[in-house]
């Protein structure tokens, strides 16, 4: 399969990207890398994907990719928002990117994946404890000025510990103690009470180019017999002041033979919008994550639109998928093989509609 460096966007995207919606949305994206996570989220493909000033949660387990999505989200950031003609926001002149990797390593080959120069360009911290962390997002987000946009990424929200809970834990190593006093919803308080409400009032009306991506990792209930048997720490506060949750799970671990050896190359994986306050929720997704590379669109697109059917495309067969994936990526199609994605979504979502339409109006 060819792998082609998504760094260099086809002058058909471009022009895409940077052509005004012909009618004002309330709400602006940032697309995901994958043209039907976009759909899930927010009802469009090209110009879609998660809300811009606005905050998104991704939950999910070890492995499932909310990391990658994380990475892949501030990627297109870094290649894209200052094309965007946005119809809110003013053109973007200045970019910024903080990962803040509670987590303390980012595994992934990043300068491999994306490059040198977005390595370069996104600030990469990891902030002591969380009430730090809090406040690193509120003084970017209130210096921001006309024309500036940031992303910030909490990678994980589970990863940071309050600060009185982290120095009373080295107390007690210190003194070889046992921990005493109760920590435990500290950092649930500050999140309510403190942090998110500054958020928004930072994002009433669209004061500033803000947005916030935290990342949760997925927790079991013990002995659970009835509704969800996994849950997302951090208390009501999430729940409340997110504008999308995504839940994402690993679906499939790909593997192919290289000279008799078996290795797993992607996994696909699934997402629920579990909740969303920018497009309808309840939408889905499903997508390849191609080892070292990333999302892989145009395999996830293929798996949409015709499955394990024959690809036809432009009134010619193709025997397989390299074959194809070549030809669109030799052709720069990317963009046609969205739209022909976009289409197909939109007319399942008009079928719905049309049902309702044929219901007796209320007023």
């Amino acid at each position: 399969m060819a792998i082609t460096r998504r760094g260099n966007k086809t002058k058909e995207l471009k022009r895409s990207l940077m052509r005004r919606d012909s009618q004002d949305s309330p709400v602006e994206f940032i697309s995901s890398g994958s043209t039907t996570l976009n759909l899930a989220l927010s009802g469009k493909g090209i110009k879609g994907g998660w809300g811009r000033g606005r905050i998104h949660n991704i939950v999910g387990d070890g492995s499932s990719g909310k990391t990658l999505l994380a990475l892949e989200e501030a990627f297109w950031f870094f290649n894209n928002i200052k094309e965007i003609k946005p119809n809110i926001f003013p053109e973007v002149k200045k970019l910024i990117i903080c990962y803040d990797n509670g987590e303390g390593v980012m595994d992934f080959p990043v300068k491999k994946m994306y490059g040198k120069d977005f390595l370069k360009e996104v600030d990469w911290k990891r902030s002591d404890n969380f009430e730090a962390m809090c406040r690193r997002y509120i003084r970017l987000s209130s210096a921001l000025r006309k024309g500036h946009a940031l992303l910030y990424i909490i990678d994980s929200w589970d990863s940071f510990q309050s600060a009185k809970s982290k120095e009373a834990f080295m107390k007690s190593v210190k003194d070889d103690e046992e921990l005493k006093g109760d920590y435990d919803l500290l950092v649930q308080k500050y999140a309510s009470r403190k942090f998110f409400p500054n958020i928004c009032d930072k994002m009433d009306n669209n004061k500033v180019d803000s947005t916030l991506c935290i990342i949760s990792q997925v927790r079991s209930k013990i002995n659970a017999r009835f509704g969800k048997k996994q849950y997302r720490a951090g208390g009501k506060a999430l729940d409340f002041y997110t504008h999308q949750v995504v839940w994402i799970r690993e679906l499939e671990r790909m593997a192919k033979t290289k000279l008799k050896q078996k290795k797993v190359y992607a996994i696909k994986s699934h997402v629920k919008v579990e909740r969303s306050k920018v497009a309808k929720p309840f939408r889905e997704s499903e997508f390849t994550i191609l080892y070292d590379y990333g999302l892989d669109n145009i395999n996830s697109m293929i798996d949409f639109l015709w499955g394990s059917k024959t690809i036809k495309f432009r009134g010619a067969k193709f025997d397989s998928r390299p074959q194809f994936i070549k030809f669109v990526e030799g052709n720069n199609l990317e963009v046609e093989l969205m739209k022909a994605t976009e289409r197909l979504w939109w007319k399942v979502e008009d079928m719905f509609e049309k049902e309702v339409k044929k219901r007796k109006r209320r007023y």
